[in-house]
This record gives structure tokens, sequence and C-alpha cells, in this order.
């Protein structure tokens, strides 16, 4: 188990039914949404691949976490926790470090090579800009429902307490106790884009609904802009989702299923108690 993994298990049960029963909070978590796909819509390509499956954003977040504590280089970034817990293989790894670089969102820091000739590197604003983004819409939400954060959103922009809040969210977000792999949810976070997908799909959902997600007009040319895929990739995604029978498809309506909803309510109570106690922990510090 991994310092990630220990400190994560800080978040109880407990925190996430609070969340989730809070009477603000499907209201919270449609606006949390439709901003989170405005922030990604104005990225440009490169730092909207920096996000688009969970594997790429989990290294994306393990590289913000190495850089803040000054030992990002390519052997650390290629041993982190997303590939010692096998989420991303160490030559996908490889293939992410090499495209970040070659767009220079990942560059060398200029300090020269340490002991084994392994140089430091340090991110570009753009992915710090594309990273931070992230949080600070989460951290936005979950202030909605938790008052006593107002304070951080105050802070953010100071880069000493950026970093410390970056630190403390991120080491709890991929611990497996609180995310845990082969879930409904897993169908849209596994793939690229799927994870707007899935938010595109909270947005259209018709307010008096019953349940967290139930069922919309869709088409797969909008889904696929949401996820900014194509359609045929949709297209097998949601075949896929009705082999699970997770989901059912058919004359531009989505009908989605009890489990995949009380998974997504899940995640996103998870998300914003997450954040929650992240954020409380880095103002005790502040």
């Amino acid at each position: 188990m991994g310092a990630g993994d220990a400190i994560a298990a800080e978040v109880t049960a407990g925190d996430i039914d609070a969340i989730r029963d809070h009477p603000g909070f499907r209201a919270v978590a449609v606006a949390y949404a439709a901003a989170n796909l405005a922030r990604y819509t104005a990225l440009s390509p490169i730092e909207r691949w920096l996000q688009n499956d969970i594997g790429r954003a989990s290294l994306s977040g393990a590289a913000i976490i190495l850089a803040t504590r000054g030992r990002l280089t390519p052997a650390s970034l290629l041993a982190a926790a997303p590939v010692r817990r096998g989420e991303v293989s160490r030559s996908r790894a490889r293939l992410y470090l090499q495209r970040v670089m070659a767009h220079g969102l990942i560059v060398p820091s200029g300090e020269g090579a340490i002991e084994d000739g392994d140089p430091r590197l340090t991110p570009d604003p753009r992915f710090n800009r594309a990273l931070l983004g992230v949080l600070r819409e989460g951290l936005t939400a979950t202030a909605r429902l938790s008052p006593e954060l107002a304070g951080a959103l105050d802070l953010f922009e100071d880069p000493v307490f950026a970093r410390r809040l970056t630190i403390h969210v991120a080491a709890r977000l991929r611990a497996r106790d609180l995310f845990p792999i082969d879930t409904p949810v897993s169908l849209f976070h596994e793939r690229n884009g799927g994870a707007r997908i899935l938010e595109f799909l909270l947005v259209r959902q018709p307010p008096d609904r019953v349940r967290f997600l139930s069922e919309c007009q869709v088409s797969h040319s909008a889904l696929a802009r949401a996820g900014d895929c194509s359609r045929t990739h949709v297209i097998q995604l949601l075949r896929d989702g009705e082999a699970l029978g997770l989901l059912e498809s058919g004359g531009g309506r989505l009908v989605i299923s009890p489990a995949l909803s009380d998974d997504a309510e899940r995640y996103v109570a998870t998300l914003f108690a997450v954040v929650r106690l992240g954020t409380l922990r880095a103002l005790r510090g502040a």
C-alpha cells in the first residue's frame, strides 16, 4: 500500500454519505459537470489529451505531486503510483512522457542531472493550468456544499497553498478503496473521453428525475463532441454498456440503469468528499 492509499483511508463512508445526502448535492453535481465540460472544451487538444482517460489523468496527477516535491524525473514518473498499482503499464507511461515532453508540457528543469543521470523535470505553466483547472472546479463545487472551504478559494492563486492543496487532494484521489476498479462507472472512466461523456449525460438529465441518472434525449454526434472522440468510439461504448446491462439506447434516447446511476452518484459524492478533506488539511497547513 502506498502513502496515498494510507492517507486516503481518512475519507470515511460517513463523509461520502454526508455529501450524497446533502439537499443541494444533485444541483451542485450538475453545475460541476457543466463547468468542467466548459473548462475542458476551452483547452488545447494536447491539454485535453492529458485528461482524456483515467490512465493519463492519473499520470498527470502523479507528475504534479512529484513536481511539487521536487522529485519529478523520467524514472520517478515511470515508477509512480499509477504504474506500481498496475493502472497504467510502464510502456504506456513511457509513451505519455515522450508525448508531453515533445509538446513542451513537461521540460528539463535546467538543474542538470542527478546521481544516476536521470534529469530533473518541471511542468510547463500550461500543464499546471490544465491540471489546476480540474481542482478549481472540484473545489468550487465542494465549497457550495461545505461553506467552511470558502477561504480556500481565496487562497487558490497563492502558489504555495495551491501546491499544498494539490498534494492533499491528489494523494487521495486514486485510492482503490475509494475509487475501486471494475465498477459501473469504469465503462466511461477507462475510455478516451468517457468522463466528459458521463458529465454530459448528467447535464442533460431532466430536473424532476427520480434517480441521479435516468434517461435523456441525446445523439451520437453530441456525445462525440462532448468526449472529443469519434462517433464510432461512442457507438462502441454504448454497445458495451448495453451488453453489461448498464444502459439502453435507441431512437436518440439513452436510458441509464439504476446500477450505473447509483455508482455515478457514489463516484461524484466521493470526489467531493475527497476534495473537502484534502482542502481542510491544506487550510490547516496554511
